[in-house]
């Protein structure tokens, strides 16, 4: 399985996020702020393994079960917004 089959692109999810939570964009905007330069996931992390795709932090029970619903989310420690990999 490659990378690029389970990484949804960033302004996609970015239009799903503010569509269903429109009083994210400030915090979006910031974190974009704060990412700016760095490489890696972006303002956006898969889930992977019950865990945070970009820090690997484990994401508790109730937050998992809010993103499988299709809340975004984000990680307690990096502050990445969740979505849940789809495996093509």
């Amino acid at each position: 399985m490659s990378v690029s089959s389970t990484v949804i692109r960033e302004e996609e999810l970015t239009e799903r996020l503010l569509a269903q939570q429109p009083a994210a964009k400030a915090t979006l905007e910031r974190l974009r702020v704060r990412l700016e330069g760095r490489s890696g996931y972006g303002a956006f992390a898969p889930i992977r393994n019950r865990g945070c795709g970009a820090c690997k932090v484990t994401i508790a029970s109730q937050g998992l079960q809010r993103a499988q619903r299709g809340v975004f989310i984000t990680c307690a420690n990096c502050a990445c917004f969740f979505y849940i990999a789809v495996v093509e």
